[in-house]
């Protein structure tokens, strides 16, 4: 089965940095720690100090609100007991005192529940201005990565990671942050009141606990590893749904439905088995939990029954402290539930820390040259290697003048694509230098670099939006007069007239309603519009028919005049003009001259020209 070239380079660039994504894979498998992620998500909550100690106070003061109310309700108990004897003694009753305690008791509730609103309300504000900031850093931390990490990354990944991580993130914050709060001052403040009641009876209700928080400890130890995993394979499967989502036609074409639907079910059930075992795990710790809270009731009521009886303690006190015996439970067995959900959401942390923490590009130095323009470019001495135990280029020399035609030619996967990146510093060199105009792009910011560059590459781009957004891309100030003269040049405004909208039709995404020579006939305009001093084509008329790749031919020859072009050549035959030609194979340079010359050297270069041309 043939391959397309898009498809070739794919293959290529992928086998160049398998060893890069190994190396990033084995770190991810090693343990890591949730303390220091939650330390570090925690500590973007800077800023917020007021808010959450205002928080913290309306929590605290929920609380204790919420403790008192059990013991104002053995109170009315002990009331009524009282009341019921003098009712038999004396034939009257005074509900007075259960009047007034029955008003304390609806204040105790209404400020609960105010406290509560408030703290809802603060806490959904920074947690939203949090998830916020984590979106904007990530969005600013996709520019400022090098090409390398998406080289080396599935793009389905790095979506899942800000978008179903980060969501992730957002929901355990937003539900239960203040349940966590809640549970602290809640399980404090009742154990304090307990202790007050009878010390004998709190630590014998606490005592099935310590067994069961040695068990929970092992739990979750060994659930955050499959919550890690779960996490990395959602992020995989993600990666499969894009991967199959954009190339969906490839894969009707070639029949291959039922292979991405077998990749998915393997990919699927990983992420079953992944997530089945991490719930399960963490699940075990609500029925541990509740046990030793029935436990602990049974307990309390078997040793309270026994005071009673013996009047060592009042009916009330003990239906109180039976009350505050739930009360205590609670808040442990809400921790015990969240602890679920916290283990996810440092599992997803990690995963969003992880790219937040990859190395930045290099970054500009102090000391910066500006360029309005640039047209000569000197490779000297250059030397390069995606791997250090691979060198690609080494001490490399070439001069272009403003105005030359520099071929870059080689097979699918040689390394073409390689100097392009090198010169718009996608990639920076090992050793030697590149200078634009005498002056070294090192001391050119990548800001004033790229604006000297203009690139037509052979998988075209464009966005979902209008035709005339699409070309204005390239320059947005551009006038209406040179809009106008880009589109001429690039020969696209006999087809613009035949559309309905004519430059106002809005193209779908990656301009899908349109075809391949129409799509790359705009991105010429683009470039054209731009005016840029050095051009980088890579030709893509290999997809096209025959009148189309005049067209585009012509479109780029007027594209090309008066500027220094480099061009990734794959018909040879349109190359023979070129003043220096580049032969690559394997990644390293091994022919460098004019046709003329490298045809008479009848090496590398000669072989791949009469291969094309053979019988």
């Amino acid at each position: 089965m043939k391959k397309t070239n898009s498809s070739k380079k794919t293959t290529a660039i992928r086998d160049r940095y398998a060893a890069y994504r190994d190396l990033r894979r084995s770190e991810k498998e090693r343990p890591e720690k949730m303390l220091p992620t939650a330390k570090k998500l925690f500590r973007l909550l800077k800023g917020n100090e007021i808010a959450i100690i205002i928080t913290v106070l309306c929590a605290a003061g929920g609380s204790l609100l919420t403790i008192l109310g059990p013991k104002y309700l053995g109170d009315i108990i002990t009331v009524l007991d009282i009341q019921v004897k003098n009712k038999l003694a004396t034939g009257a009753m005074d509900f007075t005192p259960i009047y007034d305690i029955l008003k304390t008791i609806l204040f105790i509730y209404i400020g609960s529940s105010v406290l509560g609103f408030l703290q809802h309300y603060i806490i959904a504000g920074v947690v939203q201005k949090l998830i916020t900031n984590i979106r904007y850093t990530f969005n600013r931390k996709l520019s400022k990565l090098p090409l390398a990490y998406f080289d080396s990354h599935n793009t389905g990944d790095i979506l899942s990671r800000v978008t179903n991580d980060i969501d992730n993130i957002n929901n355990t914050l937003q539900n239960n942050l203040i349940q966590i709060i809640t549970s602290v001052v809640t399980f404090i403040g009742v154990f304090v009141i307990m202790m007050k009641t009878s010390v004998s009876l709190s630590i014998t209700s606490l005592s099935p606990f310590p067994v069961c928080f040695v068990i929970a400890m092992v739990i979750l130890r060994f659930s955050k590893k499959y919550f890690r995993k779960q996490w990395k394979e959602t992020g995989d499967i993600n990666g499969h749904i894009e991967e199959m989502f954009t190339g969906h036609r490839i894969v009707k074409a070639f029949g291959c439905e039922q292979k991405a639907i077998d990749e998915f079910d393997e990919l699927n059930e990983k992420l079953y088995q992944s997530g089945r075992k991490a719930q399960f795990l963490s699940g075990i710790l609500s029925p541990l939990i509740n046990f030793a809270n029935n436990a602990g009731y049974v307990i309390i009521c078997v040793i309270g029954g026994y005071l009673i009886i013996n009047k060592e303690a009042d009916v009330g006190d003990i239906t109180a402290f039976m009350a505050y015996s739930k009360l205590l439970m609670q808040p442990i067995t809400d921790l015990s539930n969240i602890a679920n959900t916290l283990q996810s959401s440092l599992a997803s942390a990690e995963r969003v820390f992880d790219l937040m923490d990859a190395p930045d590009e290099v970054e500009d130095g102090v000391k910066q040259a500006y360029l309005e323009s640039g047209g000569d470019v000197e490779f000297r001495n250059v030397s390069f290697s995606y791997l250090p135990e691979k060198p690609l280029i080494e001490d490399f020399n070439l001069k272009v003048k403003k105005g030359d035609l520099v071929a870059i030619v080689g097979p699918t996967g040689a390394g073409k694509t390689t100097i392009v990146n090198l010169l718009m510093r996608f990639y920076e060199i090992k050793g030697g230098d590149i200078l634009i105009d005498g002056t070294s792009i090192r001391d050119i910011t990548r800001e004033n670099l790229r604006s000297i560059f203009g690139m037509v590459l052979q998988d075209t781009w464009l966005f979902e939006g209008t035709l005339k957004e699409n070309i204005l891309y390239g320059r947005e100030d551009a006038s209406e007069e040179e809009f106008e003269n880009a589109v001429k040049a690039a020969r696209i405004d006999s087809f613009v007239r035949t559309l309905p909208e004519g430059f106002d039709t809005v193209l779908e995404e990656g301009g899908s309603n349109l075809s391949a020579g129409q799509r790359q006939l705009i991105t010429i305009a683009r470039a054209i519009l731009a005016s840029p001093d050095i051009l980088i084509l890579d030709e893509a008329t290999s997809s096209v028919d025959t009148r189309t790749e005049i067209q585009i031919q012509k479109a780029t020859y007027n594209l090309m005049q008066g500027r220094t072009n480099f061009v990734i050549a794959h018909r040879l035959s349109t190359i023979r003009d070129a003043d220096t030609i580049i032969v690559m194979r394997e990644g390293h340079i091994v022919e460098t001259g004019n046709h003329r010359e490298l045809l008479e050297k009848d090496g590398f270069y000669a072989e791949l020209y009469n291969s094309q041309f053979a019988n």
